[in-house]
Formats: C-alpha cells, sequence, structure tokens
C-alpha cells in the first residue's frame, strides 16, 4: 500500500521560522557582547605589553620613561615620539592600536596635522603619535617652557609615590569629526585637574613663569569634541570604559568617569583637585 507523502503545512513552518528568529534575537547580542568582551581582553594585553616595554625602556634610559613626543615638530626627520624609541621593547606595532577602535593603518599612517608618511621614520612617527594609549602628559611627560623654550621632560619611576594608583596612560582618541572617531588614538592625554584648591598649581617641575604646553583640558561641555575626556576615549562596554596603564604595571578596565576622580572637572582645566588620595594623574605627590 503506497502511503500518501506528507508535507510540512504553512503554519508549521510560520511556526518554525518565528522559533529560529526567537533564538537568533536571544543568540546574537549574546555573540555580539562576548565579541566585545574579546576584544576588551585584548586591549588590556595589548596594553599590558606596552607597559612592560615602557618599563624595560627606563631600566635602560637612567629610570625615565620615554618622552611623549621630543620637540612638537611631529616631522620624523627632527622629532621622535615614545612609541618610536621603545620600539626595541614592543616588537610588534600592532600592540599599539586597540581592537575596537576602527581606523585602519592607512589612517593612522597620514593623520590630520602630520607630514605625510613618505618615508618607513616618518609612517612609524605617525603611527606613534596615533597609539590608542596615550600618556598622562601632564604628570608623566610634562613639557615645560623655561625661557620660552619647549622642553620635553619625563619624572622617573622612582619619583612617582603611589605607583599603583598613579595613571601612566589610558585609551586615547586622535580627533572627531561629527562626533565620530577618526585617525586612531592620541600619543598624550590632558588630566581634568592640575591645580589644588589654592590654585597651586601641582604638576612636576613646575616653577612660576615657567609655563606648559597641553591640549585645553577636558572639555565636558562639548560632548562632541575629541578632548571632551582631555583625548581619553572610552572604546569599550558601548562607550563607558577605558583601558588604563597604572605606573607599577598593572593594567585594567574601568569607568570613564572613574578616572576624573578626586576632581572638580570644569572646561580648560579651570577646576581643581578635591581629593588627592582619589586622584589618580598626579605622579609625584
Amino acid at each position: 500500500m503506497i502511503r500518501p507523502q506528507r508535507a510540512f503545512t504553512l503554519i508549521e513552518l510560520l511556526v518554525v521560522i518565528a522559533i529560529i528568529a526567537i533564538l537568533a534575537a536571544i543568540l546574537f547580542p549574546v555573540f555580539a557582547q562576548a565579541k566585545a568582551a574579546a576584544k576588551k581582553t585584548a586591549a588590556i594585553s595589548n596594553a599590558k605589553q606596552i607597559n612592560l616595554g615602557y618599563q624595560m625602556y627606563s631600566t635602560d634610559a637612567d629610570d625615565h620613561f620615554p618622552i611623549a613626543l621630543y620637540n612638537g615638530t611631529f616631522d620624523a626627520s627632527q622629532d621622535s615620539n615614545s612609541t618610536v624609541v621603545s620600539r626595541p621593547y614592543v616588537k610588534s606595532e600592532d600592540l599599539y592600536f586597540d581592537p575596537m577602535d576602527p581606523a585602519s593603518k592607512k589612517e593612522r599612517e597620514n593623520p590630520s596635522g602630520s607630514p605625510a608618511a613618505t618615508t618607513e621614520a616618518q609612517r612609524q612617527f605617525n603611527l606613534g603619535t596615533t597609539i590608542d594609549f596615550g600618556i598622562n602628559i601632564q604628570f608623566i611627560n610634562p613639557i615645560w617652557f623655561p625661557n620660552g623654550v619647549m622642553t620635553p621632560t619625563s619624572v622617573t619611576t622612582t619619583q612617582i609615590a603611589r605607583p599603583a594608583n598613579t595613571l601612566f596612560a589610558v585609551s586615547s582618541v586622535w580627533d572627531r569629526i561629527n562626533g565620530t572617531p577618526k585617525y586612531g588614538g592620541n600619543w598624550e592625554l590632558d588630566a581634568p585637574c592640575w591645580t589644588d584648591k589654592n590654585g597651586n598649581d601641582i604638576r612636576p617641575g613646575w616653577a612660576a613663569g615657567q609655563g606648559y604646553w597641553w591640549f585645553n583640558g577636558w572639555a565636558p561641555s562639548q560632548p562632541l569634541a575629541w578632548n571632551v575626556f582631555g583625548g581619553a576615549w572610552p572604546w569599550h562596554n558601548g562607550g563607558k570604559q577605558v583601558v588604563v596603564e597604572f605606573a607599577d604595571g598593572h593594567v585594567k578596565a574601568q569607568p570613564i568617569q572613574a578616572i576624573s576622580a578626586g576632581c572638580d572637572v570644569k572646561d580648560y582645566s579651570a577646576g581643581y583637585v578635591t581629593d588627592p588620595d582619589k586622584f589618580m594623574w598626579s605622579s609625584t605627590q
């Protein structure tokens, strides 16, 4: 006896499609979260390797950290930066890039404000200025102007009073166009504050009339500006977390708000340090 073949009914097919759609709606966000978590783990690992390279550099450089930028020309024939001088200790240039930063290497090699990368030296220099982990320039790499002369400096590891609590570098952004990050990260960052409640400058080596080079500080009133957080940028957890390197070598992800703890944040760094124990940027107090 030949039995007639039975096909799925339209209702059964719709039920199966609905179940698949529900499972996809549940699983896709989970996969996306897992992918983002993996990228954050990779960023922390990259930052750890970079920080270790800087620590090794300081061992061979009389205890000094590498200087973020040496003379401010951005021209590799006359200038150098921390990434270039630490390259012997950090072999892969890809370690300098956060996996969540969509900037291509070509963008990084030719960022706005830098000479075109027509030579290998300039290419490496430009990549060094667009590193995704910017150094704490005001307290780790202060640039002074004694007698009007630009004088980049670096504190020593032994000058840092609380290395486990002192912010060395943070994930960063080079620029933003209509709020969208462009050209990669930034070689250095501004602190949210650098004076105490009495108006005294607390940056290392400061003397009356010397002056410092800076990026205009944080801009909390300008949410689309590249320096809304002084150049720091929360690439992770949906724009909520930064990767922070500390002066003792450890690295962790933190909420962007955490790095301004102990500071009354105002535009152009017009605020002041309200709690020195919570303020993570000051290296020599």
